[in-house]
């Protein structure tokens, strides 16, 4: 299975300039979700772990954070925020690591990127295979819901060193949506334009919950950012957050 990497063009982006609504809310929502199960120094894996930006969070609270994630460039910010952490080069698809985390997150619909109900799936296997039984999994994803009302939208910013304008669609019948990125840089006095194209899937909420128990999961159940967590603005409009946990069975683990 090739590695997901479609974030390297987009990590400087990223990391410089989107994501601030989601990251200012991002502890809050998942401390209620999740986090305040969990002792301090709890073991955390983030899949899709992305620039770091929630890592940096999570160690101010405590947790010792293991980060995955399929692109170079994002995981190069990932190390320059946490350098005290690990962050893996991998896919969230077909990873392997040992069953000793305590939890493993996956934010931001970053699983939208998994194109097809059964890398969903694969994923979950993956994620159940390195929990410690009992361990837990909390993770998001966007419904329809934000694909017609949010990502069919065009926007810009404008900086002094760059421009950059996004604009998105979505194809109801495939349940795809795409989002065209042109970034200009202002680099050495000169002006350097890029162009990269992000697609997302939306998950039926039927097949995450069933992809989940198939995986070994247990007590699986969905959760409304807005309504249920409190999740405000844009960001929690179609949004759903999922919290299940590893059958409690002994097995390997390892120390820490």
């Amino acid at each position: 299975m090739e590695r997901y990497s479609d974030y390297d063009p987009f990590a400087w982006l990223y990391a410089t300039h989107w994501g601030r609504e989601y990251h200012e809310q991002a502890w809050s929502v998942l401390n209620r979700l999740l986090f305040h199960q969990l002792p301090r120094g709890a073991r955390i894996l983030d899949v899709c772990c992305g620039d770091g930006r929630l890592d940096q969070t999570l160690a101010i609270h405590g947790f010792e954070i293991t980060g995955l994630d399929g692109s170079e460039n994002m995981l190069a910010f990932a190390r320059e925020r946490c350098p005290q952490f690990d962050f893996i080069l991998g896919d969230a698809r077909c990873f392997d690591l040992p069953a000793c985390f305590d939890a493993a997150i996956s934010t931001f619909d970053a699983l939208n990127h998994i194109m097809s109900p059964d890398e969903l799936a694969s994923v979950f296997r993956c994620v159940q295979a390195c929990l410690k039984p009992g361990g837990f999994f909390a993770f998001d994803l966007n419904r329809e819901e934000a694909y017609t009302r949010l990502w069919s939208q065009t926007f810009a910013l404008v900086e002094p060193d760059m421009v950059s304008v996004s604009q998105g669609w979505y194809h109801r019948e495939l349940r795809i949506a795409y989002c065209d990125i042109t970034l200009f840089r202002l680099l050495d006095e000169s002006w350097q334009r890029s162009d990269f194209q992000l697609a997302q899937f939306c998950h039926r909420d039927e097949d995450v919950l069933s992809g989940l128990f198939a995986a070994g999961f247990v007590d699986a159940k969905s959760y409304d950012a807005s309504e249920d967590l409190g999740m405000t603005g844009n960001i929690g409009q179609g949004r759903t957050y999922y919290l299940a946990r590893k059958a409690l069975l002994s097995g390997p683990g390892c120390a820490k």
